[in-house]
């Protein structure tokens, strides 16, 4: 059955057309004033989270070149007692100063994306496009910054214990000088202990520290297990087993004096394959983003 087409009153159609013109008002406010409004107030963040890295960076820049610089000469084992500590306050404080402006980097890498991200833009953020590489090569410059620094604390820490085993082993060489077996069975012992527990550390990739370093400590080890059997055998009266010692002993010292000339000697080769690598990226890529 034909039903005709119901018509629209005039109060429908006008209202339909409010409607449609208050959808388009509000798009159009959106766009015009919202969205750039957005925009800036993300772009007024990110640039202050890119200053506050640049600056960072530059801190941490001068810091960590300034701590290889001393490092790298003659090895880290090689520094006094103050140096050490100074250095790894140093160390320390470079790593947490890398980590807070790498932060800034990846807060201001996060305000970039926001604005990147909102819809309804018919072109991508003017401060997007010179930040963005930027805050790419900070990010790479302050990675190497933190590997550096991370390894020098490492380095210096475990620097700190091996020093203070080197004076306990010039002691047990003075006790064993002097005969006194079993004062010197007891500290050889306990030192041999501490340099097993030095083998990790020694070895970790991450405290780039020159393997010649680690085979003066396997001679340190050496010196001190030699010294233990000595010990053993000249208070238990082996006179023949002591003889024998005695002459390993000898041996072991004369190596550990060669291990520790060619550890200091090697750090320059070793400097420039392992360390000068980091610092170079460090200093370009800072140099790029700034």
């Amino acid at each position: 059955m034909f039903r005709p087409a119901r018509r629209v009153n005039w109060g429908t159609r006008i209202f339909a057309f409010l409607v449609l013109m208050l959808a388009v008002g509000a798009v159009g406010a959106f766009l015009e004033v919202m969205l750039p409004q957005q925009v800036a107030k993300l772009a007024q963040s990110e640039g202050a989270e890119l200053s506050l890295a640049r600056k960072g960076s530059a801190d941490v820049n001068t810091s960590v070149t300034a701590l290889w610089a001393e490092l790298s000469p003659k090895g880290s084992l090689s520094l006094s007692d103050d140096r050490m500590a100074a250095d790894l306050t140093l160390s320390q404080q470079t790593e947490r100063a890398a980590a807070d402006a790498l932060g800034h980097v990846q807060a201001a890498q996060a305000y970039a994306a926001q604005a990147d991200g909102l819809p309804f833009q018919f072109h991508q953020p003017a401060f997007i496009a010179g930040d963005r590489p930027a805050l790419q090569h900070l990010e790479k410059g302050l990675s190497a910054a933190q590997k550096l620094a991370h390894g020098a604390t490492l380095q210096l820490t475990l620097a700190r214990h091996l020093s203070q085993d080197a004076r306990t082993l010039a002691q047990l060489n003075a006790v064993v000088d002097a005969r006194a077996w079993a004062n010197a069975a007891s500290i050889a012992s306990t030192l041999a202990t501490d340099f097993r527990s030095q083998e990790a550390p020694v070895g970790d990739p991450e405290a780039l520290l020159d393997p010649l370093w680690g085979k003066w400590v396997d001679a340190m080890l050496a010196v001190t297990v030699d010294a233990q059997q000595l010990a053993l055998h000249s208070a238990a009266n082996q006179a023949l087993l002591a003889q024998q010692d005695s002459r390993a002993l000898a041996g072991a010292r004369g190596q550990l004096a060669v291990s520790f000339s060619a550890a200091q000697n090697g750090a320059g080769a070793w400097q420039g394959k392992s360390i000068q690598p980091l610092v170079d990226t460090l200093t370009k890529e800072l140099a790029a983003g700034s």
